[in-house]
């Protein structure tokens, strides 16, 4: 169990190094093929596509296929998406790659964090928080191999670096052979108790409130995905600081969000999923809203750093909290947790760069605090429409005659 877990921590990691890979190469990559930052965003739309794709194709497999064979697969798409760049082919075959490195991506994530919930029950919160940690520090490690190789006219080999270590855990996972219907969980640290799942009369009341959870998913990847991509032009242009200084905001928040997902086993085994999602989402609120009275640049990335601690937990408790409350639809509850991922992150860094297209700097970052402010009242939607179902499971349970 041991094996499969660090593997599964490894292929995380693979989809951090995945998800910031295109961006950090972005400047070389259009500058080879002589096009303009629109087709840019164009490759970064058709690897959320992939992304997006893949989600569905993985939950039809995992249906059908043992998961040596599914996670096997995922780090190969990845692996082959990566070489087809490695040797710069026609710009329509390279969008044609990085859907298939998105797909890879897309199975690998979901069929991981699938796994996991259903092999993990008491303890679903702690080994999400260790896969959010080696996702972030793959998305960390990425952009400095890619800088590395840029500073010595290699980048294109950064897609080395990505294949190589997709192949190698392609391989481990046929090392790997563990019965997924026999896994016992240790005597560890587990998750702090959480109010028992409410019980649904009708079909329509379970299905909406999942999609209120998938409205926070939804809403926390898009303005995460929004602050990785326009926060340091956010600085530059609001304070006015030169664009190394402004790119470091960007290194400040996901040391913020590794700190804070490292601290997640320790806190979730204190706290319940309800108050631990409820403690984050204010707290973000709070360093949401102070990041719009800031001028003073080292107060910022204080302000930053904040903002990161309060988010880093968001995403992974919100699916853990999810599947707790859906019982038996772990498999169903987690790839749409994927899929609505995936949507947030392709839709919201589109909206966010039309309206700073169109407004002052710290317009939009009170357009970001807003979105957030909606975030809140989903997630208190949720709270007491779960409080509301189990009341009405008390008074019928009262109600029922004694034998």
């Amino acid at each position: 169990m041991k094996r499969f877990l660090w593997l599964a921590y490894g292929m995380y990691a693979l989809g951090g190094m995945t998800s910031v890979f295109l961006g950090a190469m972005m400047p070389e990559l259009l500058s080879h093929y002589g096009v303009t930052y629109t087709l840019g965003g164009l490759l970064v739309l058709l690897q959320a596509i992939g992304f997006i794709v893949g989600v569905p194709i993985t939950s039809l497999c995992m249906k059908r296929y043992h998961y040596r064979f599914i996670l096997t697969g995922g780090a190969l798409a990845v692996a082959v998406g990566q070489i087809g760049i490695l040797l710069l082919p026609p710009f329509y075959v390279l969008g044609f790659l990085i859907i298939l490195s998105g797909i890879g991506a897309a199975s690998l994530e979901t069929s991981v964090a699938s796994y996991v919930m259903e092999l993990f029950e008491g303890r679903r919160a702690i080994y999400m928080s260790r896969l959010e940690v080696a996702f972030g520090l793959g998305a960390l490690l990425m952009p400095a191999v890619v800088s590395g190789l840029i500073a010595v006219h290699g980048w294109r080999y950064s897609s080395v670096w990505l294949a190589g270590f997709a192949l190698v855990l392609a391989y481990l996972w046929q090392r790997v052979s563990i019965s997924l219907d026999s896994v016992q969980e240790d005597d560890g640290k587990r998750d702090a108790y959480s109010a028992a799942a409410p019980v649904f009369s009708h079909r329509f009341a379970k299905y909406s409130l999942l999609l209120l959870f998938l409205v926070i998913i939804f809403l926390y990847v898009g303005i995460e995905g929004s602050l990785n991509s326009f926060l340091p032009s956010l600085f530059a242009v609001n304070l006015k600081v030169s664009p190394d200084y402004a790119s470091l905001t960007t290194t400040v928040f996901w040391t913020a969000m590794l700190c804070g997902r490292l601290a997640i086993g320790w806190i979730v085994s204190k706290v319940s999923y309800e108050r631990y999602l409820l403690g984050s989402i204010l707290i973000a609120s709070l360093f949401f809203l102070l990041l719009t009275q800031m001028h003073r640049l080292g107060l910022c990335y204080l302000v930053v750093f904040g903002l990161g601690l309060g988010m880093s937990a968001i995403y992974s408790i919100t699916m853990v909290y999810a599947n707790h409350t859906f019982p038996g639809m772990e498999r169903l509850v987690t790839s749409s947790v994927t899929a609505f991922a995936g949507i947030g992150g392709a839709v919201f860094p589109f909206i966010i760069g039309y309206v700073m297209d169109h407004l002052l700097p710290n317009q939009v970052v009170w357009v970001m605090t807003g979105f957030n402010g909606i975030l809140l009242v989903v997630f208190l939607a949720i709270y007491f429409s779960l409080a509301i179902l189990r009341g009405t499971k008390k008074e019928v349970a009262g109600d029922a005659p004694n034998h």
